[in-house]
């Protein structure tokens, strides 16, 4: 059964922010040109982008990337990571407190969690390119 609108959103933000957890990042300063250049680009050449049209679709209409990223904040149902914001700081947080990128047992768990058939690698991949868009020097 294909993933709602609402989960294939959920589902990009949280596997994005796992990527980037496993990259060793946990937050991103908001420097909002940045995010949005750096996500777009990134999710153009993401293999796995066509199991997620909804996103497509919302990136196509001009949604900004940040929001994409960054949408699996506290208040959505999402079950490992979610998105805050605090001040000029996104930061990714677990929901257990106990949770870390460096457990196998803890990685396999957010990946049943989040709703979609990318592994690990592929969500790495996502956030690696993501991170070599936004880090770059201009």
């Amino acid at each position: 059964m294909p993933l709602t609108p609402a989960r294939q959103r959920n589902a990009v933000s949280e596997g994005t922010a796992l990527g980037l957890l496993t990259s060793g990042r946990d937050s991103l300063p908001y420097d909002k040109v940045r995010i949005d250049l750096a996500f777009a680009g990134a999710w153009r050449s993401w293999s796995y982008r066509t199991q997620f049209p909804q996103v497509n679709t919302d990136l196509a209409k001009g949604l900004d990337g940040v929001h994409v990223m960054t949408r699996a904040d506290v208040n959505k149902q999402v079950f490992a990571l979610y998105w805050i914001q605090e001040e000029t700081v996104w930061h990714i947080r677990p929901r257990q407190p106990d949770w870390t990128p460096e457990s196998t047992d803890d990685l396999d768990y957010a990946l049943q969690m989040i709703d979609s058939d990318v592994p690990l690698i592929g969500w790495q991949e996502l956030a690696g390119q993501f991170l070599e868009r936004f880090e770059r020097k201009s």
